[in-house]
């Protein structure tokens, strides 16, 4: 598990890099970040693997969790890629739905557990196995309720924010006669929580920030910009679905994709 933090670790770092690369309009910077998101894909449908074969009592529960991000990692490759085909939106909603389950039954279970033995442990815990679900709940709203996601997605920071705040004040709890941090329990359930809450954090700010105007979009070389502020204005609810339930930038890269073939015919 130790060996599967450090490449996370790794891998989040080159998340960040890429990113930052891409805002400097550097075409390289996208490609990063889809080989970072391919990557977390392989490692989760090998941990995918191993926990089929595990001899563990939440063996079932961390395979479909293993496997959803497995999907989901898919999906956000594909994206990058500008990959699209029917009914992805739709898979990544199941997904992303199945993933808030997955922890909203781990929620249920460790606050059921610790709040009889340590009541101000327990509603820690609970406040960051919540924002995972919230921060979910945002992915599955921003295929359909871009706008209300900003809110889901904002509250799910502000229980983060608390989370770390008083995980960081308040350094031990007492439980069982042991003395540790909220941050070592839940280290010890061996789920993904602190991977999740780190790249649900890194995309809250970068779509927040950029939203804002602060930062830049990420920029990629394969079509022009104005299909990537036509994506933007789809996914941030400022575009209305047009006639027959498209976007305008799936109009947009249809038409363009047309342009570039009929060019390459006549060269």
């Amino acid at each position: 598990m130790k060996s599967y933090n450090t490449v996370y670790y790794l891998l989040t770092v080159l998340l960040i890099m890429g990113g930052f690369a891409s805002m400097a309009q550097n075409s390289y910077g996208l490609t990063i970040i889809s080989a970072v998101c391919m990557a977390f894909g392989l490692i989760f449908f090998v941990q995918f693997i191993q926990a089929l074969g595990a001899n563990e009592p939440n063996r079932t529960e961390q395979a479909v969790e293993f496997f959803v991000l497995f999907i989901l990692a898919i999906i956000f490759t594909l994206r990058t890629l500008q990959i699209y085909f029917p009914f992805i939106e739709w898979i990544f909603v199941a997904a992303a739905v199945i993933l808030a389950l997955n922890y909203l039954t781990r929620l249920r279970h460790w606050f059921r557990l610790i709040s009889l033995k340590n009541k101000a442990l327990a509603v820690l815990i609970l406040m960051a196995y919540l924002s995972i679900v919230l921060f979910c709940i945002a992915m599955i709203e921003i295929t359909f309720k871009p706008r209300i996601a900003r809110w889901t997605g904002g509250l799910a920071m502000i229980l983060v924010f608390v989370f770390l705040l008083s995980g960081l004040f308040k350094r031990h709890f007492m439980v069982d006669g042991e003395s540790k941090s909220v941050f070592s329990f839940i280290a010890g359930f061996r789920d993904r929580l602190y991977l999740l809450l780190s790249l649900f954090i890194i995309f809250s700010l970068y779509f927040g920030l950029s939203g804002a105007g602060i930062l830049p979009k990420l920029y990629s070389n394969k079509f022009p910009q104005a299909y990537f502020e036509l994506v933007n204005n789809a996914e941030t609810g400022k575009e209305k679905p047009v006639n027959g339930g498209g976007f305008k930038y799936q109009e947009f890269k249809k038409n363009y994709d047309q342009f570039v073939e009929r060019n390459l015919k006549k060269d």
